[in-house]
């Protein structure tokens, strides 16, 4: 697990150095704001589908869907805003590591299952919703 850790972090250092950022500007951007910005999008883009459906319970559903969504970005903003990048990288970092200590693991495996497997799950999820709505 650590291995694959090592090996994202790598991966998000080289794509923040892509655009001159350090690592933990990267940390900030992609994980703190593209990622739940995607799932916002997402969200929005399966609204769209609903309404071209023209599905009540598909509507009510993704307006639902999407205005959860987007309170759940205001709501990460909220918490580690305003702050520096660095004070916004610790503070996110002091987080997941006191989930850590509470699930009884390592910050390496609540880091994976943030922003990999929980990212990758909602992904999964909001294609699986489009397709089924088609």
């Amino acid at each position: 697990m650590d291995q694959i850790f090592v090996f994202l972090c790598r991966c998000l250092a080289k794509t923040g150095g892509f655009f001159g950022w350090d690592y933990e500007k990267a940390s900030v951007y992609i994980c703190l704001h593209l990622w739940p910005l995607l799932c916002v999008t997402m969200a929005v883009v399966m609204l769209g589908f609903a309404v071209a459906t023209s599905n009540p319970l598909w509507i009510t559903a993704c307006s639902i869907y999407a205005v959860t969504n987007a309170f759940g970005y205001w709501v990460v903003i909220r918490h580690y805003y305003p702050g520096t990048t660095k004070d916004i990288f610790q503070r996110c970092r002091d987080d997941l590591i006191v989930i850590a200590e509470r699930w009884d693991t390592t910050y390496a495996v609540v880091n994976l299952i943030v922003y990999v497997l929980l990212f990758l799950a909602i992904m999964v999820f909001d294609v699986s919703l489009i397709i089924l709505m088609l």
